[in-house]
């Protein structure tokens, strides 16, 4: 719905009318539209639903490559290390091929840009984040914790900070109102100006 209203914006500021397209059950919104036969065409040029049911080998040769390797490694190996954590020369081959191509999809250029390509998950992949955005010790305002919010965002007790996000930076939770267990938009927008934070989960647009 969300990316509808953008086209529907976009179309709106260049007089261009927008309409519906329905095709088996999906709704597409398309811009000054002439035809249904252009439709068509620019239906044929998606080629992701053919990669998803196609061969790894195809679609990816050189991924295929690496893993074959490693579960050739990890056939002919004996591993006597009590983890499910194998590593090896191929892991580091995925990794280095992923770097290389998030650089490329980014146009970055790898002397001046690195990159990180094992977040594992979200919580490490957030502290990432507010390390690229912020300076250590800068305001963060997020959902409090038994409110729905993630220990990722900062959680912090009244005597001990908790996670690392709160250790190093400075963090102000928002609440839901109890009595309705909705966001008090207007109590928040009223922290987030007095508190002076630097970085917010909340949408951008109910403070602009």
């Amino acid at each position: 719905m969300a990316m509808a209203m953008a086209l529907w914006r976009l179309s709106s500021s260049v007089n261009k009318p927008v309409r519906s397209v329905f095709n088996g059950g999906s709704i597409y919104y398309m811009a000054s539209l002439p035809n249904e036969a252009v439709y068509e065409e620019e239906k044929s040029r998606v080629t992701w639903p053919k990669q998803l049911n196609a061969p790894l080998g195809v679609v990816d040769p050189e991924i295929a490559d690496i893993i074959e390797l490693e579960k050739a490694r990890q056939w002919k190996a004996l591993e006597l290390v009590p983890s499910e954590n194998f590593t090896s020369v191929y892991m580091d081959m995925a990794e280095s091929l992923c770097q290389k191509r998030a650089l490329e999809a980014f146009r970055l250029d790898p002397a001046k840009w690195g990159v990180n390509v094992q977040s594992l998950s979200g919580s490490p992949a957030n502290f990432q984040v507010y390390t690229a955005l912020l300076k250590p010790h800068e305001r963060i305002m997020a959902l409090d914790l038994p409110h729905g919010g993630h220990l990722s965002h900062g959680y912090q007790t009244d005597t001990k900070k908790i996670s690392a996000v709160s250790i190093f930076f400075e963090t102000m939770p928002y609440r839901l109102n109890e009595s309705t267990g909705y966001i008090d938009y207007d109590q928040v927008t009223f922290h987030f100006a007095y508190s002076r934070s630097s970085f917010s989960s909340i949408p951008e647009q109910i403070f602009t």
